[in-house]
This record gives C-alpha cells, sequence and structure tokens, in this order.
C-alpha cells in the first residue's frame, strides 16, 4: 500500500471516531436534561451542629408557657379584665422594702409584698396580680402579671400575697433579673389585684435608690 493510500485511510478513520464522539456527547446531553430531577434529600446535622443549633423558644411571646417552665416575664400590657365595680376588697398596704417575716417578726429580704383584706361576705378566690415597674431615672417599665393560683381569702379576713423566689405558702416567683433587682435607682411600683365578683384595686409605692436590702448578710 502507498503512503499517499494510507494517509488517506488514516484520516477517513480519525473523521469516523470524531463524528462518533460528537454523536454520543448530543445523547448523552439529551439524556440529562430530559431526565427528572430527583429531590434534595435533606441535609443531615451532626451530633455537634444540632447541640449547638438554637431551638426555639416557648417562652418568647407566651406568657402561660413560660409560667409553665417556672419563668417570669414582661408584659405588653395588663391583661386583667375584671370589670366589676362591687365593693369588698382592700389592698390594705403595699411593701417593696423593709418587709417583716410574720413569722418571727424579724427584717425579710426586700420583696414585693401585698396585704389584703376582705371586706365582703363571701370567700374571695381567683386572684389576679398586675405590677407595673418604673425607673424614676431612665423612665425604663416593666408590666408583669401573675395568677394567684390556689390564693383566697375568707370572708372578713386578711391575707398577704408575696412576689418572690422563696416557694413558699402565698409567696408567687418573680423575674430575677427585673428592674427591682438590677437597677439602684428610685423606683416606683403601680399595683392592680383583682379578684373574682369585686372590683379591682390599685396601690402605688416607691422604693428608694440602692440596692436590695437583705438582713441576711
Amino acid at each position: 500500500m502507498s503512503n499517499r493510500t494510507r494517509t488517506v485511510s488514516t484520516l477517513v478513520a480519525l473523521l469516523t471516531v470524531g463524528m462518533l464522539a460528537v454523536c454520543y456527547g448530543r445523547s448523552q446531553a439529551a439524556s440529562f436534561s430530559t431526565a427528572p430531577r430527583m429531590a434534595s434529600a435533606p441535609m443531615m446535622q451532626t451530633e455537634s451542629e444540632a447541640a449547638s443549633s438554637p431551638e426555639p423558644s416557648d417562652a418568647q411571646g407566651d406568657s402561660s408557657s413560660a409560667a409553665a417552665d417556672g419563668l417570669v416575664l414582661p408584659v405588653t400590657s395588663n391583661p386583667i379584665s375584671n370589670t366589676s365595680t362591687a365593693p369588698g376588697l382592700k389592698i390594705d398596704k403595699v411593701l417593696v422594702e423593709d418587709n417583716v417575716n410574720p413569722a418571727t417578726g424579724k427584717d425579710a429580704p426586700d420583696h414585693l409584698e401585698i396585704v389584703l383584706r376582705n371586706d365582703s361576705k363571701q370567700e374571695l378566690s381567683e386572684f389576679e396580680v398586675y405590677y407595673e415597674i418604673t425607673d424614676l431615672t431612665t423612665g425604663a417599665k416593666e408590666g408583669y402579671h401573675s395568677k394567684l393560683e390556689g390564693f383566697a381569702i375568707p370572708a372578713g379576713a386578711t391575707r398577704a400575697v408575696h412576689i418572690d423566689n422563696t416557694d413558699e405558702k402565698d409567696h408567687y416567683p418573680e423575674n430575677e433579673f427585673s428592674l427591682y433587682r438590677l437597677s439602684r435607682n428610685e423606683l416606683q411600683f403601680d399595683v392592680m389585684v383583682s379578684a373574682t365578683g369585686v372590683a379591682p384595686q390599685t396601690s402605688s409605692v416607691k422604693k428608694d435608690a440602692g440596692g436590695d436590702e437583705n438582713p441576711d448578710e
């Protein structure tokens, strides 16, 4: 076979291979573009990533969930809706400092204490307390609402409710990071107390500038 014949044969072979390659590539591209796409599988978190990912807090914006979790958070408005005008409930005294332990007669740590009197002829129950704390230096305000579960006052009796974190009888939880506990400025407390069947009562008291008084220190 002559050299010229060999060259022509080689060129024909190369052109044939090239055309086959082009046709194969086009068929593959068509198959990729027309095949249905699979949904992406969800990414699995490692244990360390799952532990570091923040979980949604059921306490934010939900006072009932917060209370169930033992948290006391500020509320944006007073939720007490009692419209009764009947007499019977009285606020005898509100203390936020100079508290006294009634069992011992000795000084007690500062806390919100509300002394209530039932002047009606029936037991009062289903108590609610709303109190607003105002920093008289900065103008900052916080409002708190508590349902006093299990709290009742017999007819003609007087009973005190305490807002702190001692877990004793007639004591109900507070926010330990409130203005009351963190601010050293003069504070004003505006308190509303409600019970079923009688008109809500209000009272105000001020706390002197400075930190909490703790008789144990």
